[in-house]
């Protein structure tokens, strides 16, 4: 059965840039959860992209399948494992020694005991609350904590303040009780027309011998059972008010415990969850432990369709232990896996088991030496993926040599194929270009070579067919053939750096001088926006050196040296880039709203950003219905 789990962000992916601010859910009327992904995702149809577009907190909740390592966020699917922001944590962390010092030790030893002193069956059936929240305190001086038991001993000092400010209001409700009731009995008394009174001056009697009260003696009794149906009436109105202060300060108090023990759940601290589970059974008399979830909303649904269940804090308790022996049996497989020498196998029970328990003592105890082995699996495995993409097959071929030696379940089987489809099929090509040189057909030979440097850029045979050509022709000419190469294949900065040699070469030629005329110029364009952006980054205005970079990367998507600095740039600026994608998201599911939010939210990062002024005054023409002014 397939486990789904509920993530952050940075971390990730995963990111960690909505959750970490709340912990109160709110709900909203939108869609349910995303249904359970399979393997290959089907595209969304129309019902379930309105369905994603309406869900609770703007999206920013994904939902991960481990069985395929996806997660649906925002409508798509992603892979979690190919991921840049998840690449650089589990880099991170195999790169990090174990956890196995003695304040590591002592850590975990804390934890346990509060445990124990929360158990059911501590000490004869006396569990000792007061002795395991002395010990919040200590736990979170330790680093690993990152303060998190400090937050819930806070949590429970402000449970106590509210069930102490419960009782004084109790005892004040009781106190008015029975001033009402004595109001009650004079009242009644004083309207009494039989009970006895001693006789009052100037009172007669009848002749029945019973007293008789004067007219201004009936008056002011009348003005005395006013007084008490006065009184009456308003101590049974401040009753019913601290009654309803009463209530209200213990569902706010439960409210805000749960909030903690959820926020804990969505930070994938696990041991947390167990612990402040643990905590709100001893201090809440809730038999049910039902989250205080709107039912049917959106946070209802997520927390059911995660969980299995209904959202109640034996629920979570559940969840939060089944997680943890997940996360020890991934490791155990990884370590079986390791000794098999299966390092890709190896490498992926290892991030799964990273995914769901960063913080998990078993995964923070992995050895280094068997860490570092997966993570040099792991770089060359992704220096493949990049050679295949840059078509550079000679380093794919020999990356695929060294991996199978590294890992005996690698599966070579696809990149070998492609590799040798491209040799193939440019091979093919080189040698109906040298047939076409041969008659005679310098455009056919262009051709031809243009369409196998294309295929393969990389082509040890393609070196050697161009220095035949020029051994047995003239340098004009191969240059202006390089040059057509170049071309085709986008490589305008290897024309830039030789562009003497190109001028020399098409001195006669009016339709490659533009061409080269029009490369210059740009390159020139870009050198420039390179060189200012540099400067803003030594500067340390890295939003403003992205920001630039990017206008470049919209132009000249191709050139390596801008995909490089787009790339470091976004990783030094990732809170300024992440609001500004977050911000074109919503404006594309034309959420303005929200899309306005976040590019507001990006121009507070970043005040000069032209992208945050531009993207401000597209919400704001939408909202004044298509007539705005340009925001400032």
């Amino acid at each position: 059965m397939k486990t789904k789990l509920l993530l952050l962000p940075a971390a990730c992916l995963i990111s960690p840039l909505a959750l970490s601010h709340g912990q109160v859910l709110p709900a909203s009327g939108g869609g349910g959860a995303p249904a359970s992904q399979q393997s290959s995702a089907p595209p969304p149809t129309q019902s379930n992209q309105s369905q994603q577009q309406n869900s609770m907190l703007g999206n920013t909740l994904p939902f991960m399948d481990v069985g395929n390592e996806t997660v649906a966020w925002d409508g798509k699917m992603w892979n979690v494992t190919n991921n840049r922001m998840f690449r650089a944590r589990l880099e991170k962390y195999l790169a990090s020694p174990e956890a196995n010092t003695p304040e590591d030790e002592e850590y975990r030893k804390i934890l346990d005991e509060i445990t124990t002193l929360l158990a059911p069956t501590h000490n004869g059936g006396k569990p000792s609350l007061p002795g395991a929240v002395a010990l919040l305190p200590i736990a979170a001086q330790h680093k690993i904590d990152a303060k998190l038991c400090d937050t819930l001993a806070n949590a429970i000092y402000g449970v106590w303040l509210s069930q102490k400010n419960v009782a004084s209001l109790r005892a004040t409700t009781e106190e008015m009780g029975r001033q009402r009731n004595n109001r009650h009995f004079f009242g009644k008394h004083a309207s009494d027309p039989m009970s006895v009174q001693r006789p009052a001056a100037g009172s007669t009697t009848n002749r029945g011998g019973q007293q008789q009260n004067t007219p201004q003696q009936a008056v002011a009794q009348l003005g005395d059972v006013a007084q008490y149906t006065k009184d009456i009436v308003e101590l049974e109105a401040k009753m019913k008010a601290a009654e309803l202060s009463m209530a209200t300060a213990q569902v706010t108090a439960k409210a805000e415990f749960q909030a903690i023990i959820i926020q804990f759940a969505i930070q994938r601290r696990f041991e947390h969850v167990v612990l402040a589970c643990r905590f709100y059974r001893h201090i809440f008399a809730d038999p049910s432990g039902i989250l205080n979830l709107k039912e049917g909303s959106d946070a209802e649904k997520m927390f059911a369709s995660s969980l299995g269940t209904s959202p109640t804090i034996s629920a979570l308790d559940s969840f939060a232990n089944e997680a943890i022996r997940d996360v020890d049996e991934a490791v155990q497989a990884f370590d079986y896996l390791v000794e098999r020498g299966d390092m890709a196998s190896a490498s992926q029970r290892i991030s799964e088991a990273f995914m769901v328990g960063e913080y998990l003592p078993r995964v923070r105890r992995v050895p280094i030496q068997r860490k570092m082995m997966v993570l040099d699996f792991t770089r060359d495995s992704n220096q493949l993926v990049s050679a295949m993409e840059m078509k550079d097959y000679t380093l794919a071929e020999t990356l695929v040599t060294k991996l199978r030696t590294l890992a005996k379940d690698f599966d070579y089987s696809k990149p070998t194929a492609m590799i040798e489809t491209a040799r193939t099929v440019s091979d093919m090509h080189l040698n109906k270009a040298k047939v076409a040189a041969m008659q005679g057909d310098q455009k056919g030979s262009t051709d031809s070579l243009t369409q196998a440097a294309t295929i393969w850029p990389t082509n040890p045979k393609l070196k050697e067919f161009t220095n035949m050509i020029g051994n047995n022709a003239d340098i004009k000419t191969q240059t202006a053939l390089d040059l057509d190469r170049l071309l085709s294949q986008r490589n305008y900065r290897q024309i830039y750096n030789d562009q003497g040699r190109y001028l020399a070469a098409v001195i006669d030629d009016p339709i490659r001088q533009e061409s080269l005329k029009k490369v210059l110029t740009d390159m020139n364009k870009v050198n420039l926006i390179i060189a200012g952006a540099t400067s803003r980054s030594q500067g340390g205005d890295m939003a403003g050196a992205w920001e630039s970079i990017e206008q470049a990367y919209v132009e000249f998507p191709e050139d390596p040296e801008v995909a490089r600095l787009r790339s470091d740039f976004s990783v030094k600026a990732t809170d300024f880039v992440g609001a500004l994608q977050k911000a074109k998201q919503h404006e594309d599911r034309q959420q303005t709203g929200s899309a306005l939010a976040w590019y507001l939210k990006a121009r507070t990062q970043y005040p000069p950003s032209q992208f945050a002024r531009e993207g401000i005054t597209r919400q704001v023409t939408k909202l004044n219905g298509g007539s705005g002014d340009t925001v400032p």
